[in-house]
Order: structure tokens, then sequence, then C-alpha cells
């Protein structure tokens, strides 16, 4: 799926899950404490799922090196792992 896609996808989830939550309270006599908790309810998930989303999209990946930079910089270097002697 798009990253758009989702993102639509579960917002629209959530506000409909808000606005059902919200009207389904005017049958009960605590309509504000139904009303909080469906919206409590709504903003922690959509804000757990709103952080693993955005974390997804951009990780935190070290970078990347081509195999003879890679042996270069160990050869090469005076404190890699492989040098036990100085280079001539």
């Amino acid at each position: 799926m798009d990253k758009y896609v989702a993102f639509t996808v579960i917002t629209v989830f959530w506000l409909l899950f808000a606005i059902i939550g919200f009207l389904v309270s005017y049958r009960y006599e605590e309509r504000g404490l139904i009303r909080s908790c469906v919206i409590l309810t709504v903003v922690c998930c959509y804000l757990a799922w709103m952080v693993t989303f955005v974390m997804q999209l951009n990780p935190l990946s070290g970078p990347r090196a081509k195999q003879k930079i890679i042996l270069g910089m160990i050869c090469y270097w005076p404190n890699s792992f492989i040098h036990d002697q100085r280079d001539p």
C-alpha cells in the first residue's frame, strides 16, 4: 500500500470511530464520561499508530559503503581491528 493511502485510511477510520462513539454517547446518561473515554481512546491509539508509521517512513540506518571502500578503510586506517603492525 502506498504511504498516503495507508495514512488516509487509518485517519478516516479513527475519525469515524470518534464520530460514531460521540453520537452513541447521546443514548446514555453519562455522556461526558463516555465521550471522554472514546476521545481518549481515539487520540491514544492514533498517536501510537502515527509514531510507528512515521518511524518506519525514515528508518534510522547508517550509511552504506561499497565493499572496496570498506576494505580500504580496514587496510589503511591505523586503528582498524586487523592491524597489529605499522604499515611500511
